[in-house]
């Protein structure tokens, strides 16, 4: 029975490939031939096909290749390269660009319709993630703004801390002394992860979250406690659905971001290495923005002011390693700060 919510995209001027692909999938799904990348572009922007078969003789296959990735983004969808036996050699670099699997040609006709119906259904699950993915993205901002939405005092924190940081990690990222502190697939967790580092202060009184002015010895003393709340509250969620790169990164940041390189931080006054990298990360960018921000007790510092602190705080507050490279991209935070106050750079 034809399924017509699957569309494939079939690119080659080979006429044995065309046929083998009729013979072996047009009576099961729908199919968008295409001759070139101007035609395979089009095709893309009329619908996204459920999967791509390419043949890799097809003069155009590198750019196509590299059209759709571009074209689709961050959305991932299954792509077949056909080759013949000799071209296997050197073909690496097309699963490295995109490409799913490689069939050597002449493909059988069953073999052709078996990995299409695999690829397809890979698609489908792929679809769901997504889809589910988008909805926990939902939720975390949903409580990340509830929790911004009762304290008063710091409106926009999270959005800013966020942006700041990721243009810290992108830096740390190209540096070759960090290449094995940032594990790439924690990107993405770690982004969604950042905003969630206040989550502890759901748990604070309004009395105290939304005080006008500083806060006492005692006030401040059970204003540090968010970090022991935003901890138990990952926990008791990892204790219900199982851990996850996200919760178990969610956590870390949201009970270490107080902590300070020479021990004199909260809530368990950890020194040096013994903070998770990331939370040291965040520990300075969270200052950055909370110094130039203003508060009910305090007027904005400037960008030159704010990285001035941070600076005295080198060694003492802040990983000195770290501190170094957030002071290389002043320039970047500088425009970042007065683009979200919306200033001329």
């Amino acid at each position: 029975m034809r399924d017509y919510r699957k569309k494939i995209l079939v690119v080659t001027k080979d006429t044995v490939v065309i046929q083998s692909v009729n013979k072996s999938l047009a009576r099961a799904y729908r199919l968008a031939m295409a001759d070139s990348v101007l035609s395979a572009e089009s095709i893309l922007s009329d619908e996204k096909p459920d999967l791509v078969i390419m043949d890799l003789d097809y003069a155009g296959c590198l750019d196509t290749l590299d059209m759709i990735r571009r074209r689709l983004g961050s959305i991932s969808i299954p792509i077949i390269i056909m080759a013949m036996q000799e071209q296997l050699v050197g073909l690496l670099p097309l699963l490295e660009d995109g490409a799913e699997d490689i069939l050597i040609k002449p493909t059988a006709p069953e073999l052709l319709m078996k990995r299409a119906a695999n690829y397809l259904e890979l698609n489908d699950y792929r679809e769901a993630d997504y889809e589910f993915m988008k909805s926990r993205d939902a939720i975390s901002v949903s409580i990340a703004e509830l929790v911004e939405c009762r304290d008063l005092t710091t409106g926009g924190h999270l959005k800013n801390t966020t942006a700041y940081f990721k243009l810290l990690l992108e830096e740390i990222m190209g540096r070759e002394e960090y290449k094995d502190r940032v594990a790439r697939g924690d990107i993405r967790d770690l982004i969604r992860s950042v905003p969630l580092h206040d989550i502890g202060k759901i748990g604070i009184n309004d009395d105290i979250l939304r005080k006008a002015s500083s806060l006492n010895s005692d006030e401040f003393e059970y204003m540090k406690t968010h970090t022991i709340l935003g901890k138990e509250t990952f926990e008791k969620i990892m204790k219900e659905t199982g851990e996850s790169r996200l919760l178990l990164l969610a956590r870390d940041l949201a009970y270490c971001h107080h902590e300070r390189w020479d021990g004199t931080g909260y809530p368990n006054g950890l020194k040096g290495e013994e903070i998770p990298f990331y939370a040291r990360i965040l520990a300075i960018v969270d200052v950055y923005d909370a110094l130039t921000s203003r508060r009910t007790y305090k007027e904005a510092f400037s960008h030159e002011k704010a990285m001035e602190i941070i600076c005295e705080g080198k060694g003492s507050l802040f990983d000195p390693s770290l501190v170094e490279v957030f002071l290389s991209i002043t320039d970047k935070l500088k425009q970042l700060l007065n683009s979200r106050n919306g200033n001329a750079c």
